[in-house]
């Protein structure tokens, strides 16, 4: 998919993605993991079957519920699965494609085509549509496991109250006979969690098994886990998503929450929610949900730190400045709006308190931080002093509430002076942080450039120093190559910032490449390869980050919100930015307000 023509290729989103007979293949059917979501409840595996402790059909506030299936028509296996040494794999050779969302496969084996749908819509559906004649015999295997843990024996609980079948407290219905025959099933192994160093192996068990024989018709299974209200309508038709972004921006979405990412930050950090905010809710329209975002956060705000990590950890020195930048954009999209001035004296109180956190403080005009404070966390980079990123987005912060006439602790004018002390000749680029000065060239300056906080012929040329150390095809790395800490690959938290890629700065430097006057064509080449890996591989997701060293295999999480917050916001930015028949003029010394 080349990006030459945004008309034709970022502006008119799929509505779903659509994969073909390489599914076959179970190196690629094994990495094209599925996602679905509903509040507490998700839908998650790979079209090999499971491959990490946290894939289940069903899996219900952290606790797997329905791991997967041993489903056969006329006696070929459609489910594939990793069990012990060996690798089954069932219905991959009859596999005709599949297509994404809902979870729809389509398998063709003799005399009998089956199109089998996951479909998560409050409960789950296990859909049959079959042309021919089929008989069918479908087992659920399941546990009942955190999903952290394994399970070498499984407990199952399985009972009729009021002549209604429930299993794993799931209330399940079906128009196909079931038969009770519990069994166990042993060494279901799950390969990326070896890959990971962690143990792989556990024990399922079926309560039994759903069977009949249909003639060009449709059955179903469906399972409504505990708590789940009354079910659906069983004629009803599952919610289909207006195109593949639609259902991205909702997947971290709980409530009034946004979750750091699938399969193991299920929780909200600040951080990671301002920074998701503006993609996930303001580029999708939802404008309501991101004022009931940002009214949480402040309720839940101490000492001028937004909240780090649910429910008492207030250790993050960027939070609260994230919370601006989305406010920023919020105010982008919504100028009129009245909101902002209903939470002026909580916005004044934060920025106030902030300057005297302990974890941030006013040093001069600019802020300094304590280590291990930033995105950067990790032992590895525990970054203290003054870091780049964090004194960009403090004078972010003092501009927006200027431009609103709300009060400052300091000028952002007299700020953004001293800001200019960050700029190193002898790199070309600028420092990651002062006191101490620490030269090393990493990607949190893309921040201060995607801001256009320092002169137009320096931002060009730290550009090119960023192109030639840190760019990769999916993003910036985090520190260049040239580094003697550098890792390529990733092994744990000494690599974690010293070389991944992280693809949610990729919006930022699309901003820096735009605020420099770079050409279109350049800007949306930029995008190419992550919009294509989240139409292929990424199944409607972008991951946590990718190794530094080619060919760049994802690493982490497998949908990390920010990431996926971030491709939208690109992507949407490069559609209005290549629609203007003329450039505006760029004014380097007040961007964000221009």
């Amino acid at each position: 998919m080349i990006l030459l023509n945004p008309d034709q290729n970022l502006k008119n989103v799929p509505t779903n993605i659509r994969y073909g007979r390489e599914l076959r293949i179970p190196e690629i059917s094994g990495i094209r993991e599925f996602l679905m979501t509903d509040g507490e409840v998700y839908c998650s595996s790979s079209f090999a079957g499971n491959t990490r402790r946290y894939h289940g059909l069903l899996v219900q506030k952290g606790m797997i519920l329905v791991s997967s299936l041993h489903d056969e028509a006329n006696g070929i296996r459609l489910s594939p699965g990793y069990w012990g040494d060996t690798f089954v794999e069932g219905g991959l050779p009859w596999t005709l494609g599949a297509s994404l969302y809902p979870v729809i496969q389509e398998f063709a084996i003799p005399g009998v085509r089956i199109r089998r749908s996951f479909i998560l819509d409050r409960v789950l559906t296990i859909r049959y549509e079959i042309t021919g004649t089929a008989s069918l015999m479908i087992r659920p295997l399941m546990t009942s496991r955190a999903v952290e843990d394994l399970s070498g024996n499984p407990d199952l609980n399985a009972e009729i109250i009021e002549g209604t079948r429930i299993l794993n407290g799931c209330t399940v219905r079906s128009d196909l006979r079931f038969t009770e025959e519990k069994q166990k099933y042993l060494n279901a192994r799950y390969p990326r969690e070896e890959e990971r160093g962690y143990d792989s192996v556990e024990n399922l068990v079926s309560p039994g098994y759903f069977s009949g024989i249909v003639t060009n018709g449709t059955v179903e299974i469906r399972f409504a886990p505990p708590g789940a209200g009354p079910e659906l309508n069983h004629e009803s038709e599952p919610h289909i998503f207006q195109d593949i972004i639609d259902h991205a921006s909702r997947l971290c979405i709980k409530g009034t929450e946004i979750l750091a990412g699938y399969h193991w930050f299920t929780e909200t950090w600040g951080r990671d929610t301002f920074i998701s905010l503006p993609g996930l809710l303001l580029e999708t329209g939802r404008y309501r949900e991101a004022e009931d975002i940002f009214r949480w956060h402040l309720a839940h705000q101490k000492s001028g730190l937004i909240l780090n990590r649910y429910p008492d950890s207030y250790t993050s020195s960027d939070a609260t400045l994230w919370f601006f930048w989305a406010l920023f954009h919020y105010i982008q999209k919504l100028p009129g709006s009245p909101f902002v001035a209903t939470i002026r004296h909580e916005l004044e109180e934060l920025l106030s308190e902030y300057t005297q956190s302990g974890v941030a403080l006013l040093e001069g005009n600019l802020i300094k931080v304590t280590g291990g404070s930033t995105w950067m966390d990790t032992p590895a980079t525990p970054r203290d002093g003054m870091p780049v990123e964090i004194n960009a987005l403090w004078i972010l912060a003092l501009e927006l509430m200027e431009y609103l006439k709300f009060s400052t602790p300091v000028s952002s004018q007299d700020a953004h002076k001293e800001f200019q002390h960050f700029w190193n000749p002898d790199t070309g680029c600028l420092y990651d942080r002062l006191m101490p000065d620490d030269p090393t060239i990493r990607s949190n300056q893309i921040i201060a450039l995607a801001f256009g906080l320092i002169p137009f012929d320096d931002g060009h040329r730290a550009l090119g120093v960023i192109g030639k150390e840190l760019l990769t095809p999916y993003g910036l790395r985090s520190v260049s190559p040239s580094s003697a800490g550098y890792h390529g690959r990733y092994a744990g938290d000494i690599s974690y910032h010293n070389g991944m890629v992280w693809p949610w700065q990729t919006g930022l430097y699309i901003d820096a490449l735009i605020q420099y006057g770079t050409d279109h064509e350049k800007v949306q080449s930029m995008i190419t390869p992550l919009w294509e890996y989240f139409l292929t591989d990424g199944a409607g997701m972008i991951p946590e980050m990718f190794n530094g060293d080619a060919p760049h295999e994802p690493a982490g999480t497998i949908c990390q919100a920010w990431s996926i917050a971030e491709l939208i916001r690109a992507r949407n930015a490069i559609i209005r930015w290549t629609g203007k028949t003329v450039p505006e003029k760029i004014d380097t010394d007040n961007y964000l307000f221009a």
